[in-house]
Protein backbone atom coordinates (compact mmCIF):
# COMPACT_ATOMS: atom_id res chain seq x y z
CA UNK A 1 0.00 0.00 0.00
CA UNK A 2 2.92 2.39 0.63
CA UNK A 3 4.12 2.23 -2.98
CA UNK A 4 0.62 2.98 -4.25
CA UNK A 5 0.38 5.91 -1.83
CA UNK A 6 3.64 7.28 -3.20
CA UNK A 7 2.40 7.02 -6.78
CA UNK A 8 -1.01 8.59 -6.00
CA UNK A 9 -0.58 10.59 -2.78
CA UNK A 10 -4.16 11.91 -2.99
CA UNK A 11 -5.46 8.50 -1.86
CA UNK A 12 -5.01 8.24 1.89
CA UNK A 13 -5.36 5.21 4.12
CA UNK A 14 -5.52 4.38 7.81
CA UNK A 15 -6.76 1.79 10.26
CA UNK A 16 -7.97 4.56 12.58
CA UNK A 17 -11.51 5.66 11.68
CA UNK A 18 -10.98 8.87 13.66
CA UNK A 19 -8.45 10.12 11.06
CA UNK A 20 -10.96 10.04 8.20
CA UNK A 21 -12.76 13.22 7.02
CA UNK A 22 -16.08 11.33 6.72
CA UNK A 23 -18.20 14.29 5.51
CA UNK A 24 -15.68 15.45 2.87
CA UNK A 25 -14.51 12.21 1.28
CA UNK A 26 -15.35 8.96 -0.44
CA UNK A 27 -14.18 6.18 1.88
CA UNK A 28 -13.90 2.52 0.98
CA UNK A 29 -12.64 -0.73 2.39
CA UNK A 30 -12.97 -4.42 1.76
CA UNK A 31 -13.42 -6.96 4.47
CA UNK A 32 -10.05 -7.69 6.12
CA UNK A 33 -8.79 -11.23 6.03
CA UNK A 34 -6.47 -10.78 8.99
CA UNK A 35 -5.76 -7.76 11.14
CA UNK A 36 -7.53 -4.43 11.51
CA UNK A 37 -9.73 -2.96 8.81
CA UNK A 38 -7.89 -0.51 6.55
CA UNK A 39 -9.90 2.45 5.27
CA UNK A 40 -8.88 4.22 2.07
CA UNK A 41 -10.25 7.59 1.02
CA UNK A 42 -10.15 10.37 -1.50
CA UNK A 43 -11.10 13.85 -0.33
CA UNK A 44 -13.75 15.85 -2.17
CA UNK A 45 -11.24 18.46 -3.37
CA UNK A 46 -9.82 15.78 -5.70
CA UNK A 47 -13.23 14.58 -6.94
CA UNK A 48 -15.12 16.09 -9.87
CA UNK A 49 -18.17 13.95 -9.04
CA UNK A 50 -19.28 10.52 -7.82
CA UNK A 51 -22.03 8.34 -9.22
CA UNK A 52 -23.26 4.85 -8.43
CA UNK A 53 -25.42 2.09 -9.86
CA UNK A 54 -26.24 -1.28 -8.32
CA UNK A 55 -23.62 -0.91 -5.57
CA UNK A 56 -20.78 0.04 -7.91
CA UNK A 57 -19.34 3.50 -7.19
CA UNK A 58 -17.62 5.55 -9.92
CA UNK A 59 -15.31 8.42 -8.96
CA UNK A 60 -14.41 10.97 -11.61
CA UNK A 61 -11.23 12.83 -10.58
CA UNK A 62 -10.83 16.61 -10.84
CA UNK A 63 -8.95 17.71 -13.96
CA UNK A 64 -6.06 19.19 -11.93
CA UNK A 65 -5.74 16.09 -9.76
CA UNK A 66 -2.67 13.85 -9.89
CA UNK A 67 -5.14 10.99 -10.15
CA UNK A 68 -6.51 12.38 -13.45
CA UNK A 69 -3.02 11.93 -14.96
CA UNK A 70 -3.29 8.21 -14.21
CA UNK A 71 -6.93 7.38 -14.95
CA UNK A 72 -10.26 8.66 -16.24
CA UNK A 73 -12.38 7.05 -13.55
CA UNK A 74 -12.05 4.93 -10.40
CA UNK A 75 -14.56 2.09 -10.03
CA UNK A 76 -15.12 0.76 -6.52
CA UNK A 77 -16.88 -2.60 -6.23
CA UNK A 78 -16.07 -2.60 -2.55
CA UNK A 79 -17.79 -4.25 0.40
CA UNK A 80 -18.00 -0.83 2.09
CA UNK A 81 -18.23 2.58 0.38
CA UNK A 82 -19.13 5.82 2.15
CA UNK A 83 -19.91 8.99 0.18
CA UNK A 84 -19.66 12.01 2.46
CA UNK A 85 -22.38 14.65 2.42
CA UNK A 86 -20.02 17.35 1.03
CA UNK A 87 -18.96 15.28 -2.02
CA UNK A 88 -20.39 16.27 -5.42
CA UNK A 89 -22.63 13.57 -6.90
CA UNK A 90 -24.18 13.11 -10.33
Amino acid sequence: MDSFGQKVPEIKYSSDANEIPWEDAVVWTSMPRVGPRVYEWLESSHIRYVSWTNGIVNIMPENDSILSDKCQCMVLPSAFVWVGKNVKVA
